[in-house]
């Protein structure tokens, strides 16, 4: 008995731990820029949340005046997610 006892002392902690660690994550970025694989060029601008940026694995998070730049010098919109829509430009 005593050792179910200590095995659901420890699940409960590791949900509480759980628990922590998503209260202290930090919020999603509202937009994204995807960068090349040689990070000197940007390939794309997205939303925060898009499927296509988290599958490349080359984004970093950008303020919306970031993104609006870019979108202005020429950086194209991811054509899934549609940033260009959302911050009023496309």
């Amino acid at each position: 008995l005593g050792l179910i006892d200590r095995w659901i002392a420890e699940e409960e902690r590791r949900e509480a731990e759980r628990r922590q660690g998503e209260l202290m994550r930090p919020a999603p970025a509202d937009w994204l820029i995807q960068y090349g694989l040689n990070r000197d060029n940007v390939d794309a601008i997205h939303v925060g949340g898009c499927w296509a940026a988290k599958k490349s694995g080359r984004c970093r998070p950008a303020t919306r005046e970031q993104a609006l730049d870019a979108l202005r010098n020429g950086v194209p919109p991811c054509v899934h997610c549609r940033p260009d829509t959302a911050l009023g430009t496309g």
